[in-house]
């Protein structure tokens, strides 16, 4: 599969500039970001587009590793180092030299982790279990989090020094929903890509499909994207990927969506005592409200739904002051 961040949209456009200046200069880089937004794919663009790209790409899962293994895990040891130890073992450090170390899910990680890392990013060495002897390594860090370092801070469950270490530039991966049109190019994109691998030949998304993508509010991003394009070329049987192929969730959502438009589009007729520019006010405000709850708040899918310019519908939102946080759902 192609190592690329697939879109059109301005955010992610902005995404990849970024990259493409912070790559091949060396600095140490922060991704951040909700899960399935793809911050790892970031981090090997950032290697690909560096001086050292042919070098290795290694990750870390940061808060998967015991307390009681971490300088082994990082840093390697010696034969005979401790019991079990019956050979020489690389830590993430050593194979990673003259590469990239992902720090995947860096926020994660326990003040144990984060006190042996801040050590060799000080001072460029480390020393394995059972030597005395340091080791010189030249690294280039790549952490990714999901979680709000600044809030970890301020809470002490993440440590300021390492913080101010790890984010020397800030990349933030918006989430799918925030992306415009970019869901139907990842879904075609990969509809081509899991048609060779299955050997199948669909052709495309059915428009109810089409529909109930654009409308979803997609909480896994892209990774949930891709695995719902992967299950229904999986068992679509016809030419098209139809809501037959979806999996229940994607389904319960359309139909929560359909109800709200059918409740939405009926009149009271406390609507027809009124003036009629009164009347049109009245009704374009409750249009925009049931519109901006059956999109959770995404205004350039409100204004693709619409067909008003995504300014225009701004205007709009501000002139009959509707409150946009009302209808994003919470984290």
């Amino acid at each position: 599969m192609d190592i690329k961040l697939i879109g059109k949209s301005p955010k992610i456009r902005e995404v990849l500039r970024l990259i493409s200046r912070v790559a091949p200069l060396g600095v140490q880089v922060l991704i951040s970001g909700e899960t399935g937004t793809g911050k790892g794919l970031a981090a090997r663009i950032i290697h690909q587009l560096s001086p050292r790209k042919d070098k290795p790409f290694v990750t870390v899962q940061c808060g998967a590793i015991p307390d009681t293994l971490i300088e082994s895990a990082l840093f390697g040891h010696e034969k005979g180092a401790f019991t079990g130890a019956s050979t020489r073992s690389k830590g993430f450090f050593e194979e990673a030299h003259k590469g990239t170390l992902l720090l995947d899910e860096i926020g994660d990680s326990s003040m144990a982790f984060q006190t042996a890392l801040l050590h060799v990013l000080q001072e460029e060495e480390f020393c394995k279990i059972g030597s005395t002897r340091p080791t010189k390594v030249d690294v280039r860090i790549v952490a990714a989090t999901n979680k709000d370092l600044r809030k970890g801070v301020s809470l002490g469950t993440f440590r300021q020094d390492l913080f101010f270490r790890l984010n020397v530039v800030e990349i933030k991966m918006p989430p799918l929903r925030d992306r415009d049109d970019d869901c139907m190019l990842i879904a075609e994109h990969f509809l081509h890509f899991f048609n060779q691998k299955y050997k199948k030949k669909l052709t495309g998304l059915s428009k109810e499909v089409k529909k109930i993508f654009m409308q979803y509010h997609w909480p896994g991003n892209m990774r949930e994207l891709i695995h719902v394009v992967e299950r229904a070329v999986i068992v679509e049987q016809s030419s098209l990927i139809t809501p037959a192929s979806l999996p229940p969730q994607l389904l319960e959502i359309n139909q929560e969506i359909d109800n709200q438009n059918e409740d939405s589009m009926q009149f009271h007729l406390p609507l027809f005592d009124k003036p009629l520019k009164n009347a049109k006010r009245e009704f374009e405000k409750k249009y925009l409200e049931g519109l901006l709850r059956r999109v959770n708040g995404n205004v350039s899918m409100a204004a693709n739904l619409s067909g008003l310019r995504r300014q225009n519908l701004y205007l709009k939102i501000q002139q009959y002051e509707i409150d946009l946080d009302q209808f994003r759902k919470k984290k």
